[in-house]
């Protein structure tokens, strides 16, 4: 604005001072002459400037991004050893511990991959548990539909739950694989939509990744921004599943059988009482993801960790309030139930055990995450005992279940 209005101003005494000559010309007085002059030439020399072409402005250099990591480097099929050692760093054990494939490996290969199980995953053993929570002592029940928070007990056998959630290092094997083009491993109502499932820079991938890959120093971060679709997708992946709603409260309450026939089960992993330095939730943590391996104090009975807190996690269960009975819940969108609470839960009574929360399917979120689960009875644990160079016999490790 300022310098529109020097350039008009300048304008005005350069056809003022024109203006004074002629009229100084035509009736022949020098002083006014002089006058006319003047202003004409301090008009140009000001109008001038005004119109001098700036220099070009550059653009802004583009902010320096992280290079994408080294993926596993893919082994040829033909080389079962290459093969045996790309699935291992990829984290896709599992895979090699079932029926059809446990077999084929060699001891030393079987041997490392059940190590692999063990140190990646707890086993949680089988037994009931209680869903839902107690009424409390100040709600009335409805004498139409019962209490008004119902409980019920379910069996679970043992399995295999990750002890830490899926990282964003994890993930991005399965994106730098191919996993958004590998089709087989996806829902097929989905399939329509996988397209959509990509980050900031419109690559595949988790909502909130630049370029096909997470921020530089969050690889041991909880992976987030990703749909119940694309966890399950991942799960596949790697042979697993996700957990179920009961299994995934077992995993965390472990339930104790009491003598009387009932079950005792904490409220939290780590006990009955909260205790905020133990996870992180909103006003205890930094108000973001931190790494999966953080708060070791918080962890379960069987050793898993960030049951509570961190990131809310997604189950292949449907999510029904407990208040409602099934028939008469109807929601828009089917729902999957989600756990555990996030960095930004406020309420304690969010952050339980036994709370569920629920969200679309193709709800792609900064605070949901996922951990996956094995059922024992789908995994080779043990073989008979090989005879090594020597011709002796040497005893393969088991599984205890």
């Amino acid at each position: 604005m300022h310098k529109r209005l020097k350039t008009r101003i300048s304008a005005a005494s350069i056809i003022l001072g024109a203006a004074i000559l002629v009229i100084a010309w035509t009736w022949a007085h020098p002083a006014w002459a002089i006058v006319g002059g003047l202003l004409a030439v301090v008009g140009a020399a000001t109008f001038v400037p005004a119109f001098r072409r700036a220099p070009p402005r550059l653009p802004a250099p583009a902010p320096l991004l992280p290079a994408k990591p080294q993926a596993v480097k893919i082994a040829d099929p033909g080389d079962l050893d290459s093969l045996v050692e790309q699935m291992l760093a990829q984290g896709r054990y599992a895979l090699m511990l079932r029926p059809q494939i446990a077999p084929d490996l060699a001891p030393e290969q079987f041997e490392r991959t059940l190590e692999a199980l063990q140190t990646h995953m707890a086993l949680v053993p089988e037994g009931a548990v209680v869903l839902g929570e107690a009424t409390s002592p100040d709600e009335q029940p409805d004498a139409e539909r019962g209490a008004l928070r119902r409980q019920r007990t379910v069996r679970v056998a043992p399995y295999f739950l990750d002890r830490y959630p899926v990282t964003n290092r994890q993930y991005y094997e399965f994106v730098a694989s191919g996993g958004y083009e590998q089709i087989s491993f996806w829902d097929t109502a989905i399939w329509p939509a996988v397209l959509d499932f990509v980050d900031q820079t419109r690559e595949p991938g988790p909502r909130f990744w630049h370029r096909g890959c997470y921020r530089s120093g969050e690889e041991n971060h909880p992976v987030a921004g990703i749909c119940w679709y694309e966890a399950s997708a991942y799960a596949r992946w790697v042979g697993k599943r996700l957990p179920s709603d009961a299994e995934w409260v077992k995993a965390g309450a472990w339930p104790v059988a009491l003598s009387d026939g009932r079950a005792a089960q904490r409220k939290f992993p780590w006990g009955d009482t909260m205790d905020r330095s133990k996870t992180n939730l909103w006003g205890s943590g930094p108000g973001r993801t931190l790494p999966v391996t953080d708060l070791a104090d918080g962890v379960s009975v069987g050793g898993i960790f960030q049951l509570i807190g961190n990131v809310w996690e997604w189950t292949r269960s449907d999510y029904t309030p407990s208040h409602f009975p099934h028939e008469e819940f109807i929601a828009e969108s089917p729902l999957k139930s989600i756990r555990g609470g996030a960095f930004d839960t406020y309420f304690d009574n969010q952050a339980t055990c036994q709370f569920q929360s629920g969200d679309v399917q193709i709800a792609r979120k900064r605070n949901i995450g996922f951990r996956c689960a094995l059922s024992v009875c789908d995994l080779t644990l043990y073989r008979e005992a090989f005879r090594d160079a020597s011709g002796l016999e040497a005893p393969v490790e088991e599984v205890k279940i």
